[in-house]
């Protein structure tokens, strides 16, 4: 074929001028037939395809060539033939028709090609032009071998050669590559023309792109091939019935489980293969589908050809369809007929385990997740004082007080969201007697098929347990004669106060108490009397320290004190300090009167020691040291104590010559407003220019003087000051400007501090809204009444309250509501960190000040990006080295006098 075709090349490439004039003219009439053909020929689907590189499938349509004979007569026409039917033939002009059959040609979408008996192409449309990617001209009068390679071209020759042997209409499909690569599935519909004798003289072409189609036909073959495979995996029984229950269709992997074969079940009804109750519940399922879309859980009981009854589980889903007159639906069925066996075990097991329950005296009680009861056994009625019948359905708080009540649900949410037993010992009073019992109660989540569905709660009465275990351990750790913790607990204790100090950093204290001449007092008075005067000292020594320090009795007449977080010597010189003035009062013993003194010895860690026992040796040292000094004293394993007590000796008697001499004064920082640099106030801060020492930080002298009782005199002469400062500050004619006065709390344990506060502006010609009392934070810590009362004088009396380097305490927002407080200073330390925590703790304090409607003032900025910061969070004032140091009065005049 390959060789026929090419001679025929060949030979029409080397026709004369006078025969390819007369195919030119062949083509033209041919073009005119082809038109008229196409207008007779059965539409196609629309669709245009880009040019295709191999045939992959031929399908040959045989029939009469009488049934194409409409598309062959004016294609014999375009080669000289006489024409079947006269009847067929246009009667117009050639142009006209010629014009006519080109318009309607390039108006189909799908390529169209025609070709005579040799293969030439004799027209084509513009689809075919595009599908080609040639013109008409470079088409017509060209064969397949002139357009593609010659193995294609080969097989549509073949093609063609067989559409004329057998006539009729010839489709295949074929494959092509498009422009961007992708792949294009075609349909070729060709059908042979033939003349007035019979022959075949010519071919018409379609082309459509069925892409789509086969890739649709490809999705659903894999769709469906995945359901069979489905269905096939699932050990479950699939029907499709009808809204009547008519079996429509039946997929089961094990035949076994069907109430009759297959080929039975098809067109029955549900009703007539189930017995009438189970058959009920079946179309029941159906109905609910119908109404809700889907159905779940209802279970029938069915019979099986084999004899046994199983039970299975329906789930029922509606079918969508196109079709809305006709409603199917999918049934599936999965037998749980070991589920039910199962079930029947467990509410056996239940009404045994229930039966169990109410004999043990351990109370055992079930609730669901909102806390509701939903059993108990009687040992819990017992305990609550009601039946069983009144406690299922309520809750904790219809049976407790609401505190109780409120407890109990803390410790059930806690085991619930922890997912595990938690152990806790509950305080509770029992309904029978009254009497206060100790209940440790384990609470258990109860989980059901993986979800959170309630909480199991055993309790045991311990009380009396407890009781051996308080007794127990006293015995083991305390002293049987004092009370105090032994040797045992103390060095307990001491081991974790090293490991708390070392790990925050922080220095401890350990003391050694021992009396002086106790030998004497057990010789003359005899053990009983010195038993009680052991338990005397044990009371002193307790009163003498802080709560949260240790007292301990090591044996015989020694004692032990173990002091946390001190934070230099002196704390601990004050403590001995109390103590020996504890022993200077007369014990009573037996009606009369004993003084008894003691000497102590101190070590301190981590500075003369880090072990446990070379403190505990290194304080015992001391203290034998303070009995070769005379007894009735303490010494320190180090000199510090008495480096530190000289020191401070000196300071206190320097700062009563300062007071008397005029060597204080008060220097003031401003206060400015962020969003204009205005100075609105001033802060009055206290100054020691000491003639020898130079200044001396109020740091150093301000806790002596608090000490001492100094800090009296010192507060009044500093409240003076800073009052005539405002009135000179407020004075006619000037913008107002307040002064913040810093108060001690040693101030507020005077009585009529307010009244001495009026005296002051009386004095003065201040008034009070031009200053502002400064206090800590700890000052409201105790809350006492006084403090609160003096507050609430001074707010009255129009002075306001600000609260000093807030943030750095035990702050509370308790006492930003409970007392009178108009402005928050917030510390230094938190403006000077950059760090993303402190800067979210101003914006913080500033968040609660605004809500309170409470003042804000900065403390210590520096920079301007501190107070870009401070402004965009939203701090109106601030003060710091950034606007001015602290200066003296003349200064701060000089700048407030100016415009």
């Amino acid at each position: 074929m390959k060789q026929l075709r090419q001679t025929e090349r060949t030979s029409r490439l080397g026709q004369p001028v006078e025969t390819q004039m007369a195919i030119d003219a062949q083509i033209k009439q041919g073009r005119h037939a082809f038109r008229n053909a196409v207008n007779a020929s059965p539409p196609l689907a629309t669709g245009t395809v880009p040019p295709f590189s191999e045939a992959s499938i031929v399908r040959s349509s045989h029939g009469h060539d009488a049934d194409v004979a409409s598309l062959a007569q004016p294609f014999e026409k375009s080669i000289g033939a006489a024409p079947r039917h006269s009847e067929t033939t246009v009667d117009m002009p050639f142009d006209a028709e010629e014009m006519s059959s080109a318009v309607v040609l390039d108006a189909i979408p799908l390529p169209v090609f025609f070709k005579n008996r040799e293969g030439v192409h004799l027209g084509c449309n513009r689809a075919f032009e595009s599908f080609s990617g040639r013109s008409r001209a470079e088409i017509i009068g060209k064969t397949v071998f002139d357009l593609v390679p010659a193995p294609i071209a080969e097989t549509y020759a073949a093609l063609d050669e067989a559409l004329f042997a057998n006539g009729g209409v010839q489709q295949y499909e074929a494959k092509t590559t498009a422009e961007d690569g992708g792949v294009v599935d075609l349909l070729l519909s060709k059908t042979a023309i033939t003349d007035i004798a019979g022959n075949r003289i010519g071919l018409v072409g379609a082309m459509l792109d069925i892409t789509e189609r086969k890739r649709a036909e490809h999705d659903l073959k894999e769709a469906l091939e995945f359901a069979e495979g489905i269905i096939a995996a699932i050990p479950d029984v699939l029907f499709e019935v009808d809204a009547d229950g008519r079996y429509l269709q039946v997929w089961a992997r094990n035949q076994e489980l069907l109430a009759q074969r297959k080929e039975v079940l098809l067109g029955k009804l549900v009703r007539d293969v189930l017995p009438p109750d189970q058959g009920d519940i079946a179309m029941l399922a159906l109905e609910e589908a119908d109404e809700t879309g889907a159905s779940y859980g209802r279970c029938v009981r069915i019979a099986l050809p084999n004899g046994e009854s199983r039970w299975f589980e329906l789930s029922v889903a509606k079918r969508p369809s196109s079709n809305h007159s006709t409603v199917t639906f999918l049934v599936l069925s999965r037998d749980i007929t070991e589920r039910k066996h199962a079930e029947g075990t467990t509410i056996e097991a239940r009404a045994r385990l229930l039966s169990v329950l109410q004999t043990i005296p351990d109370m055992v009680w079930l609730k669901d997740v909102t806390g509701k009861y939903l059993l108990c056994n009687h040992a819990f009625e017992g305990l609550v004082g009601k039946a069983e019948a009144e406690i299922v359905g309520k809750t904790d708080y219809d049976l407790f007080t609401a505190e109780l009540a409120q407890f109990f649900r803390d410790k059930d949410e806690e085991a619930m969201q922890a997912g595990r037993i938690l152990i806790n010992e509950e305080r509770f009073t029992a309904h029978e007697d009254g009497r206060s019992v100790l209940l440790e109660t384990r609470k258990v989540p109860v989980f059901t098929g993986g979800k959170l569905t309630g909480i199991l709660g055993v309790a045991r009465d311990i009380t009396e347990l407890d009781t051996s275990r308080k007794k127990i351990r006293q015995m083991a750790f305390y002293d049987s004669l004092t009370g105090l913790p032994n040797r045992t607990l103390f060095n307990e204790r001491l081991r974790e106060m090293i490991g708390d100090a070392a790990s925050a950093g922080q220095r401890a204290g350990v003391m050694l108490v021992d009396m002086d001449h106790f030998k004497a007092v057990n010789d003359t008075m005899g053990h009983p009397v010195g038993d009680e005067l052991l338990r005397q000292v044990a009371t002193r020594l307790k009163e003498g320290v802080r709560t949260s320090d240790t007292v301990a009795r090591l044996g015989g007449d020694e004692f032990a004190v173990l002091l946390p977080n001190v934070k230099d010597n002196d704390d601990l010189a004050q403590i001995a300090s109390r103590m020996l003035a504890a022993f200077g009062e007369r014990f009573m013993l037996s009606d009369r009167e004993f003084f008894v003194s003691c000497s102590i010895g101190i070590s301190v860690f981590p500075n003369d020691g880090e072990a446990p026992d070379d403190l505990v040796k290194y304080a015992d040292s001391a203290m034998y040291l303070a009995k070769r000094s005379g007894r009735s004293n303490f010494r320190f394993y180090s000199r510090d104590l008495t480096i530190g007590a000289e020191k401070r000796l000196a300071l206190e008697s320097d700062l009563r010559l300062a007071m008397r001499h005029g060597h204080l004064e008060l220097h003031y920082q401003p206060k400015v407003l962020l969003d204009n640099g205005k100075v609105i106030g001033s802060e009055a801060l206290l100054r020691w220019h000491h003639p020898k020492k130079g200044m001396i930080p109020p740091g150093e002298f301000i806790g002596v003087a608090e000490e001492t009782g100094l800090i009296i005199d010192l507060g009044r002469w500093v409240l003076h000051e800073a009052c005539l400062m405002a009135a000179a500050m407020n004075a006619d004619g000037l913008p107002p400007h307040k002064i913040a006065i810093n108060l001690s709390p040693k101030q507020f344990q005077c009585p009529h501090l307010s009244q001495t506060i009026a005296d002051v502006l009386q004095e003065t010609g201040c008034r009070a809204e031009w200053i502002e009392v400064e206090i800590t934070e700890s000052l409201l810590l105790h809350n006492c009444e006084g403090v609160s009362t003096t507050l609430s004088q001074l707010h009255a009396s129009g002075i306001s309250i600000a609260i000093d380097d807030f943030g750095t305490g035990y702050s509370s927002l308790s006492y930003l509501a409970n007392f009178p407080i108009d402005t928050l200073k917030i510390d230094r330390s938190f403006i000077n960190r950059s760090d993303k925590r402190s800067r979210e703790l101003v914006k913080a304090i500033l968040s609660i000040a605004r809500c309170l409607g409470q003042n804000v003032v900065a403390e210590g900025v520096e920079t301007v990006e501190q107070e870009k910061f401070l402004a965009e969070s939203g701090c109106a004032v601030a003060q710091g080295f950034y606007y001015s140091k602290p200066v003296p009065k003349s200064e701060l005049l000089v700048a407030n006098a100016r415009p």
